[in-house]
């Protein structure tokens, strides 16, 4: 079986780029009653409830494909609270518009098919991603490199604050960690060969075709 993905945007989100709403040239709010048949009805009565009531649904149905895993369903809940209360911060007055809150509605409804069959987007990548925080967290080999790096940032604060005068009340800074550690990280990126494409050894820029002359120099 094939799922349709037809909201393939969910996660792309945009400021506001006016504080006015656009209404849809065909929304026609002020018809002429001698000319057109009116029928007056509730459109938003149950929207309110019915966009609480897809947070509910989609919440359970998100958590069925966790095994029971607390520390990925509180993360879930979070990332999915935050994308339901995303309208309740943009600067545009969103409430102005024609039928928001059933649109809303609509489109939670749509979204609920696609986390009930794990196929959402969102429920993808939050898939991959935990799964690859899960393959470092018991990754034998990453949690001695990482706990080297402490080990090296220990030694060295412990020789910088030897040479601070305690009594004084003198005490390293935060920059003065933070230099450590871009100090020991500089170290065991070279080290373990992590220098990356951007400079030749450490040193030199690669994405010239020529090493860097100073300036003045003749061409």
């Amino acid at each position: 079986m094939v799922y349709k993905i037809r909201n393939k945007g969910f996660v792309n989100w945009g400021g506001a780029t006016s504080p006015r709403v656009f209404v849809a040239r065909k929304t026609k709010s002020n018809l002429e009653v001698g000319r057109h048949v009116t029928l007056q009805v509730h459109m938003t009565r149950y929207s309110g409830m019915r966009i609480f009531h897809n947070y509910r649904r989609i919440s359970r149905a998100w958590k069925q494909f966790m095994m029971g895993d607390k520390m990925y369903e509180q993360m879930s809940i979070l990332i999915l609270k935050q994308h339901f209360s995303r309208p309740f911060t943009y600067d545009a007055p969103i409430e102005n518009a024609p039928y928001l809150g059933r649109t809303f509605s609509d489109l939670w409804d749509r979204h609920y098919s696609l986390f009930a069959t794990n196929q959402h987007p969102l429920q993808l990548v939050n898939h991959e991603k935990y799964n690859e925080f899960l393959r470092k967290l018991h990754d034998k080999d990453f949690a001695e490199r990482n706990l080297e790096i402490i080990e090296k940032v220990k030694e060295i604060k412990k020789q910088k604050e030897a040479a601070l005068d305690t009594k004084e009340g003198e005490t390293l800074s935060v920059d003065d960690i933070a230099e450590i550690y871009y100090q020991v990280m500089a170290e065991y990126r070279n080290k373990h060969g992590f220098a990356g494409k951007a400079r030749r050894n450490g040193d030199e820029y690669a994405d010239y075709l020529e090493v860097r002359r100073p300036f003045g120099a003749g061409q």
